[in-house]
């Protein structure tokens, strides 16, 4: 299964709102990612299919196991990152921390091995 570096920072989004409060809704994600909900809507059709969300009738939604451990182990890369940028950048928390999610969906989506583990988590 292949996911694009949209699909990896819309589930690094979720898994950050998830660590913040007990229930993200498409809303929550539309206003972190800045965009509609509409797209919010698209997407999570996208990741229900993946099995990697699962989405309730009045718009919570929910990391599956599978998508929780992917987007674990991307969060710590960009936790990491979130630091480091703080650090070098001076950048706000928040700020860090969105910057670092897109640089790791889109550098895991060019690498072979975040691709090799999603793989492996999915078999």
């Amino acid at each position: 299964m292949e996911l694009t570096n949209t699909n990896l920072r819309y589930l690094l989004t979720i898994y950050h709102l998830s660590r913040k409060r007990l229930e993200v809704s498409s809303k929550d994600v539309a206003a972190a990612l800045e965009v509609s909900r509409a797209s919010v809507t698209s997407m999570m059709s996208i990741l229900v299919e993946k099995r990697l969300v699962e989405k309730e009738r009045y718009g919570k939604i929910h990391l599956t196991a599978q998508g929780r451990r992917l987007a674990g182990g991307l969060a710590d890369q960009a936790d990491r990152l979130a630091a480091a940028l703080r650090g070098w950048m001076e950048l706000p928390g928040e700020e860090a921390w969105m910057a670092a999610c897109a640089a790791v969906s889109e550098l895991s989506c060019r690498s072979a091995a975040p691709a090799a583990r999603w793989e492996a988590l999915t078999a």
